[in-house]
């Protein structure tokens, strides 16, 4: 029957684990470009990145399984665990999400702190909604951990509080970024090319935040207009997609410092540090 169909139900998800890998590829690529491009970094800046990229990496594990146990090893099985259980890398993915997530807002919260010069009100609510995103997120998982139930996954409040802390904490940390750089703001750095650098940097922040915002609101309104039934599998697409986005957002604001810096070296001038911004008051 088309209700009972395993492509109808999690062809969405299936789309969004595609996509996913192909970021995962860029993401990929893109550490390798930052191990070889930035040796200096501090050692606590590399651990951080390798262990976001390790995570996000079994993060693709995880969906490749997942999809494997749904649409090849119980594709034609009756038993009761592919019937009517999630496979256990559904658990290892939600997790794994969470955690990169979370560990990438905390990177952005951080950027955020430096910007605003310190700004403990905009940096504290970015915070707690990062928290609250990860917190009702795991929730999920532990959740899903027990009953391997899909309606727990899909149909629960928890998760869709986590999309919406999300989706809050990314609008926050983009408006932030944006406001704090504007040009009316920025006055004293409008002479080239100080005014030049300091766009790009607000252009890739504003637009990696912008990527990252999309993915987290689409699984925010996918979660207020599904129905029950196959409907509920719509918000897999996005779910599948969020964590990678994160991390080859993280990954492109980081190496965006390269092409600035050479650019600074071209007509003299000392690189510019992405962490800190030191012209902006």
């Amino acid at each position: 029957m088309v209700t009972n169909s395993i492509e109808l139900m999690w062809g969405p998800g299936f789309i969004g684990f595609v996509i996913a890998t192909a970021f995962y590829g860029v993401a990929f690529g893109q550490y390798v470009f930052y191990v070889r491009s930035f040796p200096q970094d501090p050692k606590t800046l590399k651990l951080f990145i390798m262990t976001v990229f390790c995570v996000g990496t079994v993060h693709e594990y995880a969906l490749i399984g997942m999809f494997w146990s749904i649409l090849i090893s119980c594709r034609r099985s009756t038993s009761l665990e592919c019937m009517t259980k999630l496979p256990w890398q559904m658990v290892l993915g939600v997790f794994t999400a969470c955690w990169i997530v979370f560990a990438v807002q905390c990177f952005y919260a951080h950027r955020v702190w430096i910007i605003t010069e310190y700004n403990r009100l905009i940096t504290g609510i970015i915070c707690a909604f990062a928290i609250a995103a990860f917190v009702f997120g795991t929730i999920t998982g532990c959740l899903i951990f027990y009953t391997r139930n899909p309606v727990d996954l899909f149909g629960k409040k928890w998760c869709q509080i986590s999309a919406v802390a999300g989706a809050l904490c990314d609008i926050l940390i983009t408006g932030t970024v944006w406001w704090f750089l504007r040009p009316a703001r920025t006055g004293n750095v409008r002479s080239k090319p100080n005014y030049h650098y300091l766009n790009k940097l607000t252009q890739i922040f504003v637009h990696m935040g912008l990527f990252t915002c999309i993915v987290a609101i689409a699984m925010v309104v996918l979660y207020q207009i599904q129905d029950g039934g196959l409907g509920q599998f719509y918000s897999a697409l996005p779910g599948s997609l969020i964590a990678k986005t994160y991390l080859n957002s993280m990954m492109a604001v980081l190496n965006a410092r390269k092409s600035i810096r050479e650019q600074r070296l071209e007509v003299g001038r000392s690189p510019m540090e992405l962490p800190t911004i030191p012209t902006i008051r």
